[in-house]
C-alpha cells in the first residue's frame, strides 16, 4: 500500500492525526513539494522567514524551455515542462499568467553595422540588429509568472488538505532519542524556530531554502559550501505601447552584456541580466540591487526597444540564484538521515524544474523511490 514509512511513523507518534511534513522555505521548490504532497493527501507546514516567493521565486523571469537542459537535467526539465501545462489547466492559466511563446536570439550591433537577418524580428525591437534567429517556438518554450505560480501552489495545498504557511525563522532540527528500528538511523522529530515558538513536530522535513540551504546542511551534519548564491538583476517595465509575446535572448554592447526580455500577459516586460557575486545577506528582505547595474540594464532595455525606453520602470530588483557547486541541484534524502530531505541549487532553472522536483520529493518521502524519473543523479 502507499501508506509510507513517513505516514505510519507519524501516526504512531501522534495518535490518529499524522504529524505534517515540515518544509523550510516557501519558494517555488517548497510550494511545489507542498502541492504534490497535498495531491497525495499529505498535509505540510511551510515555514518561511519573510513571505511566499520573497526571494528568487518572486523575482525570476518565469521562462520555461522543454529541451534546453542537458545531461541528467534533461529528463527533469521535460517532465517539468509537461507539468507546467498541467498546472496551468488545474490552477488556471490566467491565474498564473501561463502561455506558450516564441523565443528569439537577437544580436545587436553598433549603428555602423548592417541591419541583416532580422526578418522575423518583432516590430517593437528598434535597436540595430545584426542577427536574429529562432531559439524556441510555442511547442518548446513558454512562460509563467513565478510569484503567482508559487502562491497558487501554496493555496491549492491549503485547499486540498489544510497545508499552511507560517512565517518563522528555522534555527535547527531536533532528533529522535532512539534510532529507527528498521534503518538504524535517527530521524528528525521536530523543527526548531526562533522567537520562543514551540518546536514543530514533523513526520519528515524538507530543506528548500534556496541559496540559504547551506545553513540547513550543517544541521544535517553534511558538508557545507554545496550551495551558494549568485546575484541577478531585473527590471519590470510598462512599455509605452503593447509588445508582442516574443522572449528575447540578446547580445548587446559588443557581446559584453546578454540581457533577456520577457513580455508578460499582464502587458509588462521583464528584463534581466548583469549578475554579480557579492556576499549573500542573511535573508531575502535584505537583498538589494546594485544601482549601477540597474541603471545599465535600463539603458540596455531602451537600446533594444524605444517602447521600453519611453515606458515606465515599475520595479528594479535583485535576487540570489541558488547555485549547486557540483552543477546539478541537490534533490533527495540526506545521507544517513531517515526522514530529512533537501531540494536546492536549481540555478536559473528553478521555476522550470520546480514542479518535477516537488513531485520527485513527494514520491521519495512517501514511497522511498521516485516513480517517473531516475532520481539517483540528483541524490547527494
Amino acid at each position: 500500500s502507499a501508506m509510507s514509512a513517513a505516514k505510519s511513523e507519524a501516526q504512531a507518534t501522534s495518535g490518529d492525526s499524522p504529524a505534517p511534513v515540515v518544509i523550510c522555505g516557501a519558494g517555488i521548490i517548497g510550494c511545489s513539494v507542498a502541492y504534490y504532497l497535498a495531491k497525495r493527501g499529505v498535509r505540510s507546514i511551510l515555514l518561511e522567514r519573510v513571505s511566499i516567493a520573497s526571494a528568487a521565486s518572486g523575482k525570476a523571469g518565469g521562462f520555461l524551455a522543454l529541451d534546453w537542459c542537458s545531461g541528467a537535467l534533461n529528463s527533469l526539465a521535460r517532465e517539468s515542462f509537461r507539468l507546467h501545462e498541467e498546472l496551468a489547466s488545474e490552477l488556471g492559466a490566467d491565474v498564473i499568467d501561463y502561455r506558450r511563446l516564441d523565443t528569439l536570439s537577437v544580436v545587436f550591433g553598433n549603428s555602423s553595422q548592417s541591419h541583416s537577418g532580422a526578418s522575423d524580428l518583432p516590430d517593437w525591437v528598434t535597436g540595430r540588429v545584426t542577427e536574429c534567429g529562432l531559439l524556441g517556438s510555442q511547442s518548446s518554450t513558454a512562460q509563467v509568472h513565478p510569484g503567482k505560480l508559487t502562491a497558487a501552489l501554496a493555496r491549492k495545498a491549503a485547499e486540498l488538505v489544510g497545508s499552511e504557511v507560517r512565517i518563522a525563522t528555522v534555527t535547527g532540527l531536533q532528533w529522535s532519542s532512539e534510532p529507527d528500528p528498521a534503518t538504524g538511523q535517527f530521524r528528525v522529530s521536530h523543527v526548531l524556530v526562533s522567537g520562543g515558538q514551540p518546536p514543530i513536530a514533523c513526520s519528515a522535513v524538507v530543506l528548500a531554502m534556496g541559496p540559504w540551504t547551506d545553513a540547513g546542511l550543517a544541521w544535517l551534519s553534511q558538508p557545507t559550501g554545496q550551495v551558494r548564491g549568485h546575484r541577478a538583476h531585473s527590471l519590470v517595465v510598462q512599455p509605452a505601447e503593447p509588445v508582442s509575446p516574443h522572449a528575447l535572448f540578446t547580445q548587446m554592447d559588443a557581446g559584453r552584456a546578454s540581457p533577456e526580455f520577457y513580455p508578460r500577459p499582464d502587458g509588462t516586460v521583464y528584463v534581466c541580466g548583469l549578475g554579480d557575486d557579492p556576499p549573500l545577506p542573511d535573508s531575502s528582505d535584505l537583498v538589494k540591487p546594485d544601482e549601477k547595474r540597474s541603471d545599465r540594464l535600463w539603458r540596455l532595455a531602451a537600446a533594444c526597444s524605444d517602447r521600453l525606453g519611453r515606458g515606465r520602470l515599475l520595479a528594479h530588483q535583485a535576487c540570489y540564484l541558488p547555485l549547486a557547486e557540483r552543477g546539478l541541484p541537490l534533490i533527495g534524502r540526506a545521507p544517513g538521515k531517515h526522514n530529512a530531505f533537501v531540494a536546492a541549487g536549481h540555478s536559473c532553472w528553478g521555476i522550470l524544474n520546480g514542479p518535477a522536483t516537488g513531485r520527485m520529493l513527494a514520491d521519495l518521502i512517501l514511497d522511498g523511490r521516485c516513480g517517473f524519473i531516475d532520481h539517483r543523479p540528483f541524490a547527494f
